[in-house]
């Protein structure tokens, strides 16, 4: 908890980048989105985002970076967060206004790195939260949905705070990644190699990169959808009489779904990727800090279309639990043993806006030089916020969701109010027709939960 300082009457915050800085010049993005029942005006939603400053002191953070490459957050002299607004004028304006918001770079070194979007009406408005992903994770963007709706609903509520974040190290975690004495020494090595190159990359220059990353990342396809009530919780009940978790259940759809539609010719798509939370597994207290807790899993999920549903969701089951049983959650904190420029350096090679030989070694070894995975599922579950807030009612939540390379298609889940919701993103050239895998996961999935037991 040393890494982190606030003094409470100068109102700033201060901590260092840890882990997360692999992901810092990155195209990582992450939105969250909901549809609420009743009206909504922009000077309600800065007003509320203003106020919630104190309560979450990553929404008002901008990235010090050090001559050594390390960073900090740093919350003084940040300017307040803007809101995007603009008259509600059909009913899937939000998805456009989410393809522009995970294209769109953060000024890391002016901050905020936060945004946030409203498409109003006087009957149903939409709020898109979009964060960088070093900041915060999808749970964090719920917790920030909600207190939003509740300082619009009661603008004289008092919230507690701050919620201090903290961050994930050595002294917070239970076990930290060991490394051996002669992977340090190469380690080192191959560092004080890359220092003597001086090699520094602006905010412009990520821009530059951010630039060429969506040049060659075309075709985007948004597909938003969500599950009744009646059927989620028979999704739910059947999941419990299989013995499996929704989890499971979900995943067996989309790997059935990619099957028939896709053919499995390639081999990454039997490589699936699982995002867990970290929020209960560190040794400190982290409740509903807004802050990035996630970790992922990488686990090989072929799916066997002579074998059942509910036998292929048994499959899946002990897949992922046996492989959540051997994974070190927290590796990402060996990458502070990477000089932080070489990390950095990544992306600038894979789009070739440097030309140098440890970048390429270090880009093929992490397997980001190429598509890795079919699948990046995100479900954060059920969800327990209200969806009464006065006068209005928050009708669905969308998300987490966030577009890489490095996965074929990526899939946000989460239940609020009773009711499952799909977000899915992929790339047309690369994956087809999004509505053909919808469709056919989507009747596994009422097949299955629809059969007698």
């Amino acid at each position: 908890m040393g890494s982190v300082m606030f003094d409470k009457e100068l109102a700033t915050f201060r901590r260092k980048i840890i882990g997360e800085r692999v992901l810092l010049m990155l195209p990582l993005n992450v939105v969250l989105a909901g549809r609420v029942r009743g009206a909504v005006n922009p000077p309600q939603v800065a007003a509320a985002l203003k106020r919630l400053r104190s309560r979450h002191p990553l929404l008002a953070v901008r990235v010090e970076i050090g001559e050594d490459g390390s960073g900090e957050y740093v919350q003084s002299n940040v300017p307040p967060l803007q809101v995007y607004n603009a008259p509600r004028d059909s009913e899937n304006q939000w998805i456009e206004r989410v393809k522009e918001e995970l294209r769109a770079p953060f000024a890391i070194e002016t901050g905020p790195l936060l945004r946030c979007s409203l498409i109003y009406s006087e009957s149903v408005c939409d709020i898109i939260l979009c964060g960088h992903h070093t900041i915060c994770d999808g749970m964090s963007l719920g917790y920030l949905l909600r207190d939003l709706l509740e300082c619009i609903a009661e603008p004289q509520k008092e919230f507690a705070g701050p919620l201090l974040p903290p961050g994930i190290d050595s002294s917070t975690v239970a076990s930290p990644p060991s490394t051996k004495t002669l992977q340090r020494f190469v380690i080192g090595r191959i560092n004080r190699k890359w220092e003597t190159k001086g090699i520094r990359f602006s905010e412009s220059d990520m821009y530059r990169m951010h630039e060429k990353y969506w040049e060659h990342n075309t075709g985007m396809q948004l597909l938003a959808w969500n599950l009744d009530a009646d059927d989620t919780s028979k999704l739910v009940e059947r999941s419990q009489v299989e013995k499996v978790t929704v989890n499971s259940a979900l995943w067996t759809a989309f790997l059935a779904a990619q099957h028939d539609v896709q053919l499995d010719q390639l081999r990454y798509r039997q490589r699936s990727a699982l995002a867990v939370s970290t929020r209960a597994k560190l040794r400190v207290p982290v409740g509903e800090s807004f802050g990035f807790y996630a970790s992922s899993l990488t686990v090989k999920l072929p799916y066997s279309p002579r074998s059942t549903f509910w036998d292929n969701a048994r499959s899946v089951h002990a897949r992922i639990g046996k492989e959540l049983a051997k994974t070190d959650l927290f590796r990402m904190l060996s990458s502070e043993l990477i000089h932080p420029t070489l990390l950095d350096s990544l992306y600038f090679r894979k789009y070739r806006l440097i030309d140098e030989a440890m970048p390429n070694k270090l880009l093929r070894k992490m397997k980001w030089h190429k598509t890795t995975y079919g699948y990046a599922l995100t479900n954060v579950g059920r969800f327990d916020i209200p969806t009464s807030y006065g006068s209005l009612e928050l009708d669905a939540v969308y998300g987490p969701l966030f577009y890489s390379d490095v996965e074929e298609k990526m899939l946000g889940i989460i239940t609020v109010g009773g009711r499952l919701s799909f977000f899915h993103v992929s790339r047309r050239p690369v994956a087809g027709d999004a509505n053909l895998l919808k469709g056919t996961a989507m009747r596994y999935l009422k097949a299955a939960i629809g059969e007698s037991t």
